[in-house]
């Protein structure tokens, strides 16, 4: 169906992402679910979990920053919707992130190799965890656009 004219701009949305199965309880709210399953998780670092921490503060932040003012700035509906959009974002890429940490949990090999493989991917997790509490905080401590 085509789009019709001004409305060219719903192209430039990211690829949608389908919430995961394992991401849709046990609350209503998917960042949620995804820190719940990270926190639950008693093998991560406290390094791992002070970054879960920012990620969480981050996204209700920025989740009380749209409602409070992006929703009644008088912005354009094409900003609006990119802005509602990126948290989804960061959150995918951490979910991403987070799967690769506990897939080596499902790997076979020597101890030493695994906990070397657990580690890289840990802190790749934490990394991950901190680039999009970051992105977070600065579209909203920005002038609200993404960059």
């Amino acid at each position: 169906m085509p789009i019709p004219e001004g409305w060219e701009w719903l192209n430039e949305l990211p690829e949608e992402w389908e919430t995961p199965p394992d991401l849709q309880t046990p609350t209503n709210n998917l960042e949620a679910n995804l820190v719940i399953k990270m926190l639950s998780c008693e093998i991560l670092g406290q390094d791992v979990r002070a970054a879960i921490g920012g990620f969480i503060s981050a996204q209700a932040l920025y989740t009380m920053w749209f409602f409070d003012d992006v929703k009644s700035s008088g912005r354009g509906m094409r900003e609006v919707t990119l802005l509602a959009v990126f948290p989804t974002e960061q959150t995918r890429d951490v979910y991403k992130a987070w799967k690769r940490f506990e897939r080596v949990g499902e790997q076979e090999g020597r101890d030493e190799v695994l906990r070397d493989r657990r580690i890289a991917a840990a802190a790749e997790l934490a990394e991950a965890l901190e680039r999009a509490a970051e992105a977070l905080d600065r579209v909203r401590k920005g002038d609200g656009r993404m960059r």
